[in-house]
C-alpha cells in the first residue's frame, strides 16, 4: 500500500449535468449534483457520506473513481491526479481504488465461478497465475471467513451476506489504499449486517485500508466510521468526528436526519423529539438561493435565503455550514 498520508484528496470537485445540449440533445438546466466538495481521507481511516438520496453521494463516488469527470476541481487518489488522466493512466490509479456496491447479486457474473470472479483482477494486472493465482484466491477468501474450496462455486449456492463477502474479497485482491463501500449492507437481513461490518473492520486493522462509506443508516455509521461528512443539495454542510457528530450535531438537516434513527429501547424511543422537515427536496436543478437547506429548516431566517454559509470550525472541531448552527 502507498505509504502516502491522504489517500484521498478533493479539492472543490463540481459535477453538472445538462445545460448546453442537455438531455436527448436539448437546451435544459444544469443539474449541479456535487457543487464544489473538499475532503481528506488519511491512511486507514474510516469516513462516512450520509445524506438523503439525491445529495450527490453516489456522483462525488463515481467521480472518485473515475466514471464520472467533473466541471471543476481535482481528486487525487494516492498523490496521482484523476480529473484528466487518460485511461492507462487512469487503469493504473484504479488499482490503488476499488468498489463495493449495495447488492452483491448485480456484482458478480452468475455463470463464473467465485474463484474465477476473485481472481479476475488478478490475471489482468499480471499478479498471479497457476498456482500461485489458485492459492492466493484461496487465501482472500480464508481472509473474508468463506473456505479455498468454495472457489469452484457459482453465486446462486451462496446467502446475501457469503456473496457480499465475496465481493469484499474481490475488492481487496489487488491490495487498494481505498475501498468505496456504496451502501454495503442495506440490502442484507439485519442478522447478516453486522457480521459484515465486523469483517469490513477486521480487514482495516489487518490491511490499513481506508474507506469512504456511503450510507444513509446512521446506526451503521456509528458501529463504523472515524468520521462522519452530511451532504445535502451536493455540498457538505458538515464534518464532524464520530463521537463529536454523535454527541452534539449542531446543523439543523443532521439533527433531522439523527431524530429519525429508531431507538432499541421503546420507552426512549417514544419520548424521543422528532425535527419533522417541512417541504420536499429542492431539484439539483434549481438549487435555492443562499443556504440550500433554507426552504425546509425550522431556524431559517432572511440572511439564510441571501447569503450561502461556509463551512465553519467550531470549538470541538467540528465543521458546520450554517448561521444558526
Amino acid at each position: 500500500m502507498s505509504e502516502q498520508k491522504n489517500v484521498l484528496e478533493i479539492r472543490d470537485v463540481a459535477v453538472h449535468f445538462g445545460g448546453n445540449g442537455g438531455l436527448f440533445g436539448k437546451s435544459g438546466a444544469v443539474v449541479k449534483a456535487v457543487n464544489g466538495v473538499t475532503l481528506d481521507i488519511v491512511r486507514g481511516e474510516t469516513v462516512a457520506l450520509v445524506g438523503e438520496s439525491g445529495c450527490g453521494k453516489s456522483t462525488l463516488s463515481n467521480t472518485i473513481v473515475g466514471l464520472q469527470q467533473p466541471v471543476a476541481g481535482s481528486v487525487k487518489i494516492g498523490g496521482e491526479e484523476v480529473v484528466g488522466a487518460d485511461r492507462k493512466k487512469l487503469n493504473d490509479i484504479r488499482r490503488k481504488v476499488q468498489m463495493i456496491f449495495q447488492d452483491p447479486a448485480l456484482s458478480l457474473d452468475p455463470r463464473s465461478t467465485i474463484g474465477a470472479t476473485i481472481g479476475e483482477p488478478l490475471i489482468v494486472r499480471g499478479v498471479a497465475k497457476g498456482k500461485a493465482l489458485k492459492e492466493r484466491v484461496g487465501a482472500l477468501l480464508a481472509q473474508v471467513g468463506l473456505r479455498p474450496e468454495h472457489a469452484d462455486r457459482y453465486p446462486h449456492q451462496f446467502s446475501g451476506g457469503q456473496r457480499q463477502r465475496v465481493v469484499i474479497a474481490r475488492a481487496l485482491a489487488l491490495e487498494p489504499d481505498l475501498v468505496i463501500c456504496d451502501e454495503p449492507v442495506s440490502a442484507l437481513d439485519v442478522s447478516v449486517r453486522a457480521q459484515i461490518l465486523n469483517l469490513l473492520v477486521a480487514l482495516q486493522k489487518r490491511t490499513g485500508v481506508s474507506y469512504l462509506f456511503v450510507s444513509h443508516d446512521l446506526g451503521v455509521v456509528r458501529h463504523i466510521c472515524d468520521r462522519v461528512v452530511v451532504m445535502y443539495l451536493g455540498r457538505f454542510v458538515e464534518i464532524a468526528d464520530r463521537d463529536t457528530f454523535f454527541a452534539n450535531p449542531k446543523h439543523p438537516y443532521t439533527k433531522a436526519l439523527m431524530s429519525a434513527v429508531p431507538e432499541a429501547d421503546p420507552e426512549v424511543q417514544r419520548s424521543k423529539e422528532r425535527l419533522i422537515l417541512g417541504g420536499e427536496l429542492p431539484s439539483p436543478a434549481n438549487i435555492p438561493s443562499g443556504c440550500a437547506f433554507h426552504t425546509r429548516c425550522p431556524l431559517a431566517t432572511e440572511i439564510c435565503g441571501r447569503e450561502r454559509p461556509e463551512l465553519t470550525v467550531r470549538d470541538d472541531g467540528a465543521r458546520v455550514a450554517c448561521h444558526h448552527a
